[in-house]
């Protein structure tokens, strides 16, 4: 198979799968106080620092999760406001937590992919009592969201900002200070970690409820047994993601060549999102005029090449994309966009054959 689905999942790194097995192989729990749970307690910390390191998040609190979407959760359900402010092309982690205690305030987007800045700026209350939350990188399009600016306009209205780096971090440098984030979210899976672990970043100095109650665990703020393997698999990711977002230049020029061969064969019926403006590296968000999105999966699934038509919680949901949907994208590509995520792993042969394939179909379709 080959796999070009990248922001879905990565491959597991040989050096996080081996911090695992280190650790399967003891009866660990960082709540017990004898010599093993001491062992524990190292490995989580020295996960946490890790953490720390990548994001330069000295300031913050770390707190592991499940998931960056239980994360996120945490952040939208706990912390302490009258308002949620979010734009129409958020992650369903936030898209779709809507605490009944909280107004919601929904911000627009426009057409390249990017968060509406105008509409946010308008939008914003002036008392203070809310909380905005936009995602570093579009998991779709792959869009790069000027969160700097909302992080700004945010603080001068008096507002707290959670930022979703999900799919940024591995990818792109992330600076959770330049950001300016208040709480940040992400998932150990998408830099090339384990599954099942997530990380909440919270600014020292400000508090949040529990989503999960019923210990003592990551000081008080989660409770439940720590997943010591994972947590030390996602440390050691993140203890080599700085220098595997180097390879992300080679990354580019495959996914460039690929986009430039589509757009001079298919001209006007081919849209690629976002590509006007700063994104992903790896990703390319690309829609076929009136070729539907799950017909183009089943294709190249038969022949052996992995994408998707957007995120992988999606899945089994209708074709037409809520985010192509909400940046005003006509329905004859909204239904009809696949994204290919690359990572340094894949290369040229696959990124030809997977031409191969879409050029076949799109010559029988046209």
């Amino acid at each position: 198979m080959i796999f070009l689905d990248n922001n879905s999942t990565t491959k597991i790194a040989p050096e996080a799968l081996a911090a695992m097995l280190e650790a399967y192989k003891l009866p660990l729990n960082n709540s017990s106080n004898h010599q093993l749970g001491r062992q524990a307690k190292k490995l989580v910390e020295e996960a946490r620092e890790e953490l720390k390191k990548l994001l330069n998040a000295e300031n913050y609190e770390v707190i592991f999760t499940g998931s960056s979407t239980e994360a996120t959760n945490t952040v939208m359900f706990g912390v302490d406001v009258k308002k949620i402010i979010f734009s129409a092309i958020e992650h369903s982690s936030v898209y779709e937590c809507r605490p009944q205690n909280k107004e919601i305030i929904e911000i627009n987007a426009l057409e390249n992919g990017l968060i509406d800045l105008a509409d946010l700026e308008e939008k914003l209350p002036i008392d203070g009592n809310f909380l905005t939350s936009a995602m570093l990188v579009n998991n779709e399009t792959g869009a790069i969201q000027p969160v700097e600016e909302i992080s700004k306009l945010t603080h001068q209205k008096g507002g707290l900002f959670h930022c979703d780096l999900v799919q940024a971090v591995g990818k792109i440098p992330v600076d959770l200070e330049k950001i300016n984030a208040d709480f940040a979210s992400i998932a150990s899976h998408k830099l090339n970690g384990p599954q099942g672990v997530g990380a909440l970043l919270i600014r020292k100095g400000l508090d949040i409820k529990p989503l999960i109650y019923g210990g003592k665990q990551e000081k008080s703020k989660r409770a439940g047994t720590t997943n010591i393997a994972g947590i030390a698999g996602f440390g050691a990711a993140c203890k080599i993601a700085s220098a595997k977002i180097l390879t992300y230049e080679n990354v580019k020029k495959l996914r460039d060549e690929l986009e430039e061969k589509i757009k001079n064969i298919a001209g006007a019926d081919i849209k690629i999102f976002a590509d006007n403006v700063a994104r992903l590296p790896n990703t390319s968000y690309i829609a076929t005029r009136n070729c539907d999105a799950q017909t183009q999966l089943i294709n190249f699934d038969l022949n052996k090449i992995c994408v998707s038509a957007g995120p992988a919680c999606s899945s089994g949901s209708s074709t037409e994309s809520r985010i192509l949907k909400a940046m005003g994208i006509a329905k004859e590509f909204s239904t009809s966009a696949i994204r290919v995520s690359l990572a340094p792993e894949n290369n040229r042969d696959e990124v030809e054959k997977f031409f191969e394939v879409w050029s076949k179909f799109y010559e029988k379709n046209k």
